[in-house]
């Protein structure tokens, strides 16, 4: 099961909602998912399934950019986890860049 996840820097206030995790019916051939692409230092919600190695992306589930999730829950999906809080921001590269769960997809 997906989700839609809103996404806020406590910093700069830098927010956006992306999806996270495909749904029943294309899980097996689409799961999208937060990432930086290194190239333009931007947020962009990709394909896992199509760019797993395409080393233009850092996806959020790589520890460069997670911090300390303070024992908070953490969002999973399939062998992908994120965290809830103390993500890398994009906008002013600082690790205070929160998810939570909007609503899940089906």
């Amino acid at each position: 099961m997906g989700n839609i996840i809103a996404s806020k820097c406590r910093i700069c206030n830098f927010e956006n909602t992306f999806k996270y995790g495909g749904n029943r019916f294309d899980y097996q051939t689409n799961c999208p998912v937060p990432a930086i692409n290194i190239e333009t230092e931007e947020f962009e919600n990709v394909n896992y399934k199509i760019e797993i190695n395409n080393p233009k992306y850092k996806f959020y589930s790589d520890k460069e950019l997670k911090g300390d999730n303070e024992e908070n829950n953490t969002f999973g999906n399939f062998n992908l986890e994120l965290n809830s809080v103390n993500n890398y921001c994009p906008k002013c590269k600082n690790f205070a860049f929160d998810f939570r769960i909007k609503f899940f997809t089906d």
